[in-house]
């Protein structure tokens, strides 16, 4: 099926219930995202890109955010679609950092500022792949040099704030 679409997303639509009023803020979007393609969600401030993105990845705070309509395929096997909107937890977690990612936008959000950094790359690389605390500690230690960050031992060690 060289066909069929890693992700389709199908005429979704997110409501926000915000003092007493629903705020609609992604209306029937579709989309779909093929092997080997980058797609680039791009529009205003409160367009609904970050909405979206919470949406795939099983993160959309409800309340107050409620989809009201549509559907999130991922084909991560093809003979097998997955319904992500139809997961319980367990089964969004076991997929989401493994299988599907997402970068934030805003760093000093995305990283919890109680964890040193390389816990929190250590943590993903032993809930998903199984490593040890040795085998995590060693392969972080390889991507932060891989992605050129300075000190990577002083940084393995540091909090995100510093």
């Amino acid at each position: 099926m060289p066909d069929t679409p890693l992700l389709n997303i199908n005429n979704l639509s997110v409501d926000f219930a915000i003092h007493n009023s629903i705020v609609h803020a992604v209306k029937n979007l579709s989309f779909q995202v093929h092997a080997g393609e980058t797609l680039g969600i791009v529009g205003e401030s409160g367009s609904g890109k970050s909405v979206t993105s919470l949406c795939i990845m099983g993160l959309l705070p409800t309340p107050p955010g409620k989809i009201t309509n549509g559907s999130i395929h991922y084909f991560g096997n093809p003979e097998k679609p997955i319904d992500l909107l139809q997961l319980k937890r367990k089964e969004i977690q076991a997929i989401r950092g493994k299988e599907i990612s997402m970068i934030f936008q805003e760093p000093m959000s995305a990283l919890n500022p109680v964890y040193t950094c390389g816990h929190q790359v250590s943590e993903i690389l032993q809930q998903h792949l199984h490593h040890t605390k040795k085998e995590a500690k060693e392969n972080v230690l390889e991507l932060f040099n891989e992605v050129k960050l300075p000190r990577i031992h002083e940084l393995f060690n540091s909090y995100p704030h510093q």
